[in-house]
């Protein structure tokens, strides 16, 4: 655990038995109905499921598998959980959401978490689902691309404010590079032959693919910028309030993934049903290239969904040099590992 949260959770252990003691040796029989504590509901089977909700970053889809696996198998339910998944969009902010209490769990970027909490919105990384982001720059497969120096005079189709693509200009020195605003469309890429334009490599390749269009990617995480990607968080109170709770919701969905990564095909099924624009071919070829990018060398090492204070860390020097952050508050209290089993589960 960091520090950080060492000095605050030590405090909260000491109240919460001192509460216990009170409890046991009250008269009353009555109990809280309220969140905090129940989170043994998984252990007492007199208690009633901890009503959940967690929101994604986006409708459903492969890059959630493992959470919607974990409901639709039951893990969130026998860990004591009843759970609600709600989906993101693009008019859907998860870390407005999570902030203003109306959902418990949240989805977001790792570089989503510092700007939030240099906003001072008081949101905690709990865990990673992808440890390399599959967010790419995609390319014509004849375009004379090789690396990211290549990209320099070209139009680059991107999202304003896209802290990776002013990370790989400025590394790269990209001064010619002609930026245009990305609208999700593809017209304009498909029909300049020279474009780039930001792309995840679970998605658009296929797409593109499939109106006969051949590409080839470089992956962002390769140019050095590397925020985990869809990283599950909470707000600074419900993690001091509720850590049984968390570490019961992790220890699902971490069982919920294992689970998607040897079943994909059947729990594509489910997706599709919360999602029925998705294909089921679509979501075989999103699942299958995302594994490689969710079940790393460090994961074997340190456990599924698991993050480091060197990738933070490096993560909050790079923002802090491009200008996307204020300040550089102590990294433990952006994320914490307190709550992930480890490499055994």
């Amino acid at each position: 655990m960091n520090n950080s949260w060492k000095k605050k959770m030590s405090g909260l252990t000491v109240t919460m038995a001192l509460a216990l003691i009170f409890s046991a040796c009250s008269s009353s029989g009555s109990g809280s109905s309220t969140t905090e504590g129940s989170a043994s509901a998984s252990e007492e089977g007199d208690k009633e499921p901890v009503k959940i909700t967690q929101v994604t970053n986006w409708f459903a889809q492969p890059e959630h598998g493992g959470q919607y696996t974990a409901l639709a198998q039951g893990y969130y339910e026998e860990a004591g959980i009843d759970m609600t998944i709600e989906p993101g969009g693009p008019q859907v902010s998860s870390m407005q959401i999570v902030a203003s209490g109306k959902a418990q769990f949240g989805m977001g970027q790792a570089d989503e978490v510092l700007t939030a909490r240099d906003n001072g919105i008081p949101v905690v990384a709990i865990a990673a689902i992808f440890q390399k982001s599959p967010q790419a720059m995609l390319f014509h497969a004849d375009a004379d691309i090789q690396d990211f120096e290549d990209l320099d005079g070209r139009n680059v189709y991107i999202a304003p404010g896209s802290g990776y693509w002013d990370f790989i200009k400025k590394k790269y020195d990209l001064t010619e590079v002609k930026d245009q605003t990305y609208t999700g469309q593809f017209v304009n890429f498909i029909e300049d032959k020279d474009a780039v334009t930001q792309s995840y490599v679970t998605s658009e390749p296929y797409t593109l693919e499939q109106q006969g269009i051949e590409t080839r990617h470089l992956l962002t995480y390769d140019a050095g910028f590397q925020p985990y990607s869809n990283v599950l968080f909470t707000t600074e109170e419900f993690l001091e309030k509720n850590p049984e709770v968390v570490k019961s919701f992790l220890a699902a969905s971490i069982k919920g993934w294992n689970y998607y990564k040897d079943h994909y095909e059947e729990m594509n099924e489910f997706l599709k049903e919360r999602n029925p624009d998705l294909t089921l071919e679509g979501m075989k070829y999103g699942a299958e290239q995302e594994f490689e990018l969710i079940f790393t060398d460090e994961t074997e090492s340190n456990g599924l969904l698991s993050m480091t204070e060197e990738r933070w860390t490096k993560l909050q020097e790079d923002m802090y040099s491009l200008g996307l952050l204020k300040s550089k508050e102590d990294i433990g209290n952006v994320f914490t590992t307190e709550f992930l089993p480890g490499p055994s589960e």
